[in-house]
């Protein structure tokens, strides 16, 4: 962000005049930057060890018509296995989207009527892709997994379809994964900005073949930086996750509660049975 305040930068010591350079969290404690002085966080080297990284897993990434999981439609969703293989719907919701999805994603309602599946038929299939998965035993990574596990279970429900049984799900979320194994991150923790940290690849932002082999790629970077995330066995890394999330939403709920703002941090992970506060 730019900096309120003058200072010396960080890096160079010279005078950094206010609003004319970057203030940067290093660490717990604030400094100021010239632009070109900014230091670049390098994330830690890939290690020799063996874990989980190294089996299949497939991503899962869905967009939909609104930010909150309960009430959203989903529009598009896609499913990436470890070989390249990718599943991918397009549907037709049945309501209008809206203009700020649209401009998040690029998924028009032209584009849904006329190419996209009719949504009971295709929430049917994705939802039996997804139910198989879990029967096979495949751990199904998804970047900030509560909106998308959401998402499909309530809309299943509302279509009237048979429910996936989440309980018997291996969930790996690398947004959790990060900020447990990044505690003192004060950086960006979108999809894109941890992209480059962990050199994962993310083609297209918003496109959920594109967000789901990036989610898959950036879980398996971190567990190959991470031996004590790589040698948990997935089960127990997902049983692990829900505890670490919960602490993750207390610190942020904590934090927002400091600053007089009127949020309620959902500590439900995989699967939130409320809306959204």
């Amino acid at each position: 962000m730019i900096n309120k305040y003058a200072g010396r930068c960080g890096t160079c010591s010279a005078p950094v005049e206010a609003g004319a350079g970057q203030a940067v969290n290093v660490d717990g404690r604030w400094n100021s930057y010239h632009h070109g002085c900014v230091p670049v966080r390098v994330a830690p080297p890939v290690g020799r060890h063996a874990g989980w990284h190294d089996l299949p897993v497939v991503g899962f990434d869905l967009e939909g018509t609104l930010p909150e999981p309960t009430e959203t439609r989903i529009i598009s969703a896609a499913l990436v296995h470890s070989d390249g293989t990718t599943q991918e719907w397009l549907i037709d919701p049945g309501v209008s989207i809206p203009a700020d999805a649209t401009a998040r994603h690029g998924i028009t309602d032209e584009m849904v009527r006329s190419g996209g599946q009719p949504a009971r038929e295709a929430l049917a299939d994705l939802g039996t892709a997804v139910a198989k998965l879990i029967a096979d035993g495949i751990p199904l990574v998804a970047f900030c997994a509560p909106y998308d596990v959401t998402a499909l279970h309530t809309e299943l429900a509302r279509h009237g379809l048979p429910a996936i049984d989440w309980d018997r799900a291996v969930i790996i979320d690398p947004s959790v994964l990060h900020k447990e194994v990044e505690p003192r991150w004060y950086g960006s923790k979108q999809l894109g900005d941890l992209c480059r940290y962990y050199e994962v690849t993310l083609k297209t932002a918003h496109e959920a073949a594109s967000d789901a082999r990036a989610a898959a790629d950036m879980a398996r970077s971190i567990a190959a930086r991470h031996g004590r995330i790589a040698r948990m066995r997935p089960d127990l890394l997902h049983q692990a996750q829900i505890g670490w999330y919960a602490e993750q939403s207390r610190d942020l709920q904590s934090y927002f509660d400091r600053q007089g703002r009127d949020e309620t941090v959902s500590t439900q992970w995989p699967l939130e049975t409320k809306p959204r506060g």
